[in-house]
């Protein structure tokens, strides 16, 4: 099974999630994207023909990139796992980019509105001294979600969340490859 690895802003494909599951093992597919030089709905198309070309099982997003997990999830019924997800960027983002925020901010609505209640569907590891993001708003919106507080700031370390990161991993490819 092929999974897709979606960054953050101002990341790169290669991150800590990206390291994990491919030093485990998985296919991984990976994308760097400079959010900055096009539009977001770009950015949704680009990762939308992935999953179709590449025919992804799972997705795992960091940041940022798990706004996009998200619609993706929605949109193709694909399950996803974010690790300090980035539920608002209009909020989330603003002190990185405004310039960006504020280009962004008619897609960021139309997206809330189209994909707000699946976050509920994702799987979420949160760090408990993130300073970037404020997870009360990131409770708030993924409500029941299955969720892990782990020690670590907005760049978790590896050894504070890769084993139950692995587990669930796991637990989707062989849920989506053994579904009965």
């Amino acid at each position: 099974m092929n999974i897709l690895n979606i960054h953050g802003y101002a990341g790169t494909a290669e991150n800590t999630n990206y390291s994990i599951l491919h030093e485990a093992g998985y296919n991984v597919i990976s994308f760097t994207i400079d959010y900055d030089s096009c539009e977001a709905s770009e950015v949704e198309e680009l990762l939308s023909a992935a999953v179709k070309v590449y025919q992804i099982g799972l997705i795992v997003a960091t940041s940022y990139g798990s706004y996009f997990a998200n619609i993706l999830s929605a949109k193709f019924d694909i399950p996803f796992i974010a690790t300090n997800p980035c539920v608002d960027p209009s909020t989330s983002l603003i002190n990185l980019s405004p310039n960006y925020v504020m280009r962004e901010m008619r897609y960021f609505k139309k997206v809330d509105q189209d994909y707000h209640a699946n976050w509920e569907n994702g799987i979420f590891i949160l760090g408990n001294d993130d300073e970037i993001l404020d997870h009360s708003i990131t409770k708030r919106v993924i409500g029941k979600a299955k969720t892990y507080v782990v020690s670590g700031s907005h760049r978790l370390n590896r050894e504070s969340y890769e084993r139950q990161f692995l587990t669930e991993v796991a637990a989707l490819i062989n849920d989506v490859c053994n579904p009965f």
